[in-house]
């Protein structure tokens, strides 16, 4: 007589319950993970459109300004009739948009903010007089170097004493490029930040009562669909014997009686169960095949890695394969055996060419410009590190042409950007900045930073001789 199969049953808990709850509570987690992923890019989206519309009234303001006549503006300001038109501009300016809280233009100096011009905001708040002194906000500080040399900085945003505000400063420079002054202005987001609080409200509300008709219909078709076909399947076992081949014969006579036909994975589980009991003698052949698809998945899981470490436009790498070259850098310079040189290439008129041409010739830009940084660095790793930024790691045998290649680089750029038959977006042009390692160098930023100011200062070069925005 055969023997009964000796597993021990214990009190079953109801999947109808644990599965909805499970999935239920898992959409929660991956609900609150989206909410506030799609909240922090509306913030971000509106951040960047108010950024944008400070751009552009500060550009308006600097139009207004001559740099050269900044010290005569402190000096003088309300006996000069240029002085109170361009305060009249910014008066009108202003009042176009009803979100700007402060404009004014101010010179950094070690000292802090010397006023030039300040837009009166009322009686509890009166313009401050040209050529008074202003201490630095607690948020401007970290930036105190980069405005005393008018170099750019970031929007600034923030809850002040007087709302929340995004404050955005543009540096203003005389003919020769001299830094003369910055012309600032501070809008209040008050109206994004409440937008922000009744937007996660609404959601939060709507996901809950999704939530609430979601469990209550999943755990009737659960129930309907998965408990119940599992639980005859589960008698059915209960009841097998593996004496000898007619008891296996029986178990798989029994178990087709169940007649399970439902088309999902309960029915491809059954019907599974009943294969895999008819064809046992088949398993060593199942079980090559199983192991061939892991080595399948792993071969494509490579195939991805390899994917996350380019730059999905230009192919070469992208910011995360350029930080882990930077690591790898970093400890060759901890060794003391580092040599090697840092190009930072930033190109020129690529918002210029996407403004005019479209996003799509501003996508045939950047490639172009990166085939020429490849094609010349045919040798060293090329890294997309920004939108219209590339740097260049140079070792080995282009270590020793290093000199020679920049000049060629350069002169790829001069000759394609000189191409006046071609369309703009055909004229590739980039600023260019390269940084030796030396024995001074800590680690890899010190050789980054003085190849971008080296870029930096080509870039403005350029604007002066072309006359290019970015």
């Amino acid at each position: 007589m055969g023997k009964k199969s000796k597993l021990k049953f214990g009190k079953m808990k109801s999947l109808s319950i644990e599965i909805p709850l499970l999935f239920v509570a898992s959409m929660v987690i991956l609900s609150v993970a989206v909410v506030t992923i799609v909240a922090f890019r509306f913030h971000k989206k509106m951040i960047d459109e108010y950024t944008m519309l400070a751009e552009g009234v500060t550009n308006l303001m600097a139009n207004e300004i001559n740099p050269s006549k900044t010290d005569e503006y402190m000096e003088r300001n309300f006996e000069m009739d240029e002085y109170n038109r361009i305060l009249d501009e910014f008066y009108l300016l202003k009042d176009s948009y009803p979100d700007i809280l402060y404009m004014y233009v101010y010179r950094f100096e070690e000292d802090g903010g010397h006023v030039i011009f300040d837009l009166d905001n009322g009686e509890d708040d009166p313009a401050d007089e040209p050529g008074s002194f202003y201490d630095l906000d607690e948020a401007v500080v970290p930036y105190k170097d980069d405005l005393i040399h008018g170099r750019y900085v970031p929007a600034l945003t923030g809850h002040t004493e007087f709302g929340y505000l995004l404050t955005y400063m543009r540096p203003i420079f005389d003919e020769n490029g001299n830094y003369m002054c910055h012309a600032c202005v501070d809008f209040s987001m008050d109206n994004l930040y409440k937008k922000d609080v009744r937007f996660l409200i609404g959601v939060i509300a709507f996901i809950l009562m999704a939530v609430i008709l979601i469990l209550i219909m999943d755990i009737a078709i659960v129930r309907r669909r998965i408990s119940r076909p599992l639980a005859k399947m589960i008698r059915c076992t209960r009841n097998f014997k593996y004496g000898d081949d007619n008891d296996r014969l029986a178990n798989v006579s029994s178990m087709e009686k169940l007649g399970i036909e439902s088309m999902d994975e309960i029915g491809e589980l059954y019907n599974m169960f009943v294969l895999s009991l008819k064809e046992s003698r088949y398993y060593m052949t199942n079980f090559k095949q199983a192991k061939n698809d892991i080595l399948d998945k792993e071969e494509k899981l490579g195939e991805m890695s390899k994917a996350a470490m380019s730059d999905a436009l230009t192919g070469v790498g992208n910011k995360t394969s350029f930080d882990e070259k930077c690591n790898e850098l970093n400890e060759v310079i901890a060794g003391k055996k580092a040599c090697f040189a840092v190009v930072m290439a930033d190109l020129n008129n690529l918002k210029y060419i996407n403004d005019t041409f479209g996003h799509k010739s501003g996508d045939e830009y950047i490639v172009g410009c990166c085939n020429i940084l490849t094609d010349v660095y045919k040798h060293s790793p090329v890294f997309r590190v920004g939108g219209d930024e590339f740097v260049i790691i140079i070792e080995n045998q282009d270590y020793d042409s290093r000199e020679w290649l920049f000049e060629k680089t350069k002169k790829r750029f001069a000759d394609s950007y000189g191409k006046m038959d071609k369309e703009r977006y055909e004229r590739y042009s980039a600023a260019l900045g390269m940084a030796e390692f030396t024995a001074r160098d800590e680690n890899v930023e010190q050789v980054f930073i003085r190849a971008d100011e080296n870029m930096y200062t080509n870039k403005m070069n350029f604007k002066k001789e072309n006359g290019s925005y970015r």
